[in-house]
């Protein structure tokens, strides 16, 4: 077996987690959000080196077996509006209405950058008819105002047929004036008209931009002969080629990358409730994992619109390692503004001068300046210092240090607030919940945020500061389809989806009798998707809302793996220096700190304690208890709470 390569883009770094079934490698490269093909190219160069011991990036792609990919470009376009505008064509009156969804959509700011002008309207006859010339007219006029891009939102299937054969008629695609279209119920089955157009307006949005640099980063992979095509993960946790991806399901597909790696460990070690939280530079997600699987919401929100898609139960907030942090009413707030990792926290010396959690962590002794991202980069302590007094310490009247730690706090009270309401609103309670953290900023002072939070067990994976990339390596190469019910017979349905699976799976160019094919009754209830047997229909379909049927076609590749923990002995871990703590409450104090390479399996740890890696940052609180178990992993455990 060759290697498996996985990449998650993140808005602030772009991480690799590649394995030779063996040994685990992994390496972090700062985005590069002007051109994501240069960090694409950037991360894997560095994990080459990591693997082979010098940079070898054709070698690495050469040698490359599966290699899936997951991008932040969907994301950054919807949070800062930077994607392609698209016209919309409505039914005649609905210009206006928008199907009702004028209300909510009306001040909308993502709305207003994905749809600049108001739509325009045809005449729709009851049966689905359209005028041909009426739309011809209308079609001209959208080109005269600029459209690039349209969508067609009708409320039947047959009307929007009718007008696709009209505009392939028209305008064939062939010719250089053709306007890209699409027709929204070919890419959702949705009867909720409004909530169809807006999905389809977000795909088409999304889509150049997308296209662009996923084509870009797969002819750079097959210039250098990866064997397989580049498959890009989704948001629905399975992935697919560029040529079968939609744009609108790479949004978010990082952290769910994460989530898949939070199942896993819910399973490993049998956790019945998990929240699983992923700290990164500009934000945090999280999301909960009862009974080992990922609530999904039937109708998921992308930015600030709602669409068709089920997406995971996923909460996101302002705060991360390079968060900006400001006073207001002498109050230290965090976020939700990041510096990113250009111009960056004050301490990367890249001209930034904002303080941040980063500035900080470094000031107060947690962070090792020499050993940022593996020594790639050398932390400046007296810019961080500068930005914390200015920013904090002076107008709270306190030094550069106390500032530091009270930022520190006020990091972990905002952090166990969030983590503490979103496992009540789930319907559990902190302390009978485990907390598995991660990202980069993730495992840094994880005691604390679970201390504020009220939860006594946690648990920080050994591949805890690349773990979305980790995670996207449990995927698999699938397709799902859904239909709404709607008094049909489920066995037709399920042979016509069957058909159109396996021409996908071909497609993909995979044989479809290797493939698995799942189909299950779909709907939701109280606002969490459902699932059940398609024999339990009678009873299903009176109990839950919007019945579908689905089906779902899987090709299983290579995964990654875990290692069960049975660990029968306990030692004490290598005590590999001290460091000096400042900022504390006992200020001045040293603690013993350990060498992350140095832990192996039954190793223990009583706190306070500091582990220091190249990419492992994690203080261990007093009152707090660490074992390394047979996977390598984290788990912390209160000995008393107050």
């Amino acid at each position: 077996m060759g290697l498996l390569v996985n990449i998650d883009n993140g808005g602030t770094f772009t991480d690799v987690c590649i394995s030779d079934g063996t040994r685990v490698v992994h390496a972090k490269a700062p985005t590069t959000a002007h051109d994501l093909t240069q960090c694409f190219i950037d991360v894997l160069t560095l994990g080459s080196r990591e693997l082979y011991g010098e940079a070898d990036f054709g070698r690495l792609i050469r040698d490359t077996d599966c290699l899936r990919y997951s991008t932040t470009a969907g994301t950054n376009a919807v949070v800062e509006h930077k994607g392609t505008p698209v016209a919309v064509l409505v039914e005649a009156g609905e210009e206006q209405t928008l199907y009702g969804a004028k209300e909510r959509l009306g001040g909308n700011e993502l709305w207003q950058a994905m749809v600049p002008e108001p739509p325009a309207g045809i005449h729709v006859t009851g049966d689905g008819d359209i005028n041909a010339d009426d739309l011809l007219r209308t079609i001209n006029t959208l080109l005269a105002n600029g459209a690039l891009r349209l969508i067609v939102a009708l409320r039947s299937k047959t009307a929007e047929q009718n007008v696709k054969a009209e505009l392939l008629e028209r305008y064939p695609r062939h010719l250089l004036g053709a306007i890209p279209f699409l027709i929204s119920s070919e890419l959702v089955e949705d009867a909720d008209v409004a909530r169809r157009m807006v999905t389809a307006v977000v795909n088409s949005y999304l889509h150049p931009g997308m296209e662009h640099f996923l084509y870009g980063a797969e002819t750079i992979c097959q210039d250098n002969h990866l064997h397989r095509p580049l498959l890009i993960y989704r948001n629905d946790g399975d992935s697919a080629r560029v040529a079968k991806t939609t744009a609108i399901k790479t949004w978010g597909s990082g952290p769910r990358g994460g989530l898949e790696g939070a199942i896993a460990y819910a399973k490993l070690y049998d956790e019945g409730s998990v929240l699983a939280v992923d700290i990164g530079g500009t934000t945090t997600d999280m999301s909960i994992v009862f009974d080992q699987t990922v609530a999904m919401v039937p109708y998921g929100d992308v930015g600030e619109v709602n669409v068709s898609l089920p997406m995971p139960n996923l909460r996101s907030f302002g705060l991360g390692g390079s968060s900006i942090v400001s006073v207001s009413d002498r109050a230290i707030i965090i976020g939700p503004e990041s510096v990113g990792a250009s111009p960056g926290p004050a301490c990367f010396a890249r001209g930034g001068t904002c303080a941040t959690l980063t500035d900080a962590l470094l000031l107060c002794g947690v962070l090792d300046p020499d050993k940022y991202l593996g020594g790639q980069m050398t932390l400046d302590l007296a810019r961080a210092e500068q930005a914390l007094l200015r920013v904090i310490g002076e107008p709270l009247g306190i030094d550069a240090q106390a500032a530091a730690r009270a930022t520190i706090e006020a990091f972990e009270k905002a952090s166990g607030d969030n983590f503490a309401r979103a496992i009540r609103d789930g319907g559990r309670e902190p302390g009978d919940t485990c907390l598995v953290v991660f990202g980069g900023g993730g495992p840094m002072i994880a005691t604390g945020i679970a201390e504020a939070a009220g939860i006594k067990r946690l648990i920080i994976p050994r591949l805890a500061a690349v773990f979305s990339a980790f995670g996207i390596g449990f995927s698999h190469l699938a397709h799902e389809y859904q239909v709404p019910l709607d008094g049909a017979d489920p066995q037709k349905i399920v042979t016509e989806l069957r058909a159109r699976a396996e021409r996908d799976m071909y497609g993909e160019g995979v044989p479809p009798e290797d493939c698995k094919y799942e189909s299950r009754l779909w709907g939701s209830r109280d606002d969490i998707v459902v699932e059940a047997p398609l024999t339990d229909l009678a009873g299903f379909a009176a109990e839950v809302d919007h019945v579908r049927v689905t089906l779902k076609a899987v090709f299983e590749l290579p995964t990654s793996t875990l290692v069960k923990d049975d660990v029968d002995g306990f030692h004490a871990a290598p005590v590999s220096g001290s460091a000096t703590l400042l900022g504390s409450a006992e200020a001045g104090a040293e603690v013993p700190t350990y060498d992350d390479t140095a832990l192996a399996p039954g190793h223990i740890i009583e706190g306070p304690g500091l582990i220091r890696g190249d990419y492992l940052t994690c203080l261990i609180g007093v009152g707090w208890s660490l074992r390394v178990t047979s996977n390598l992993d984290l788990v912390i455990e209160a000995q008393r709470h107050g």
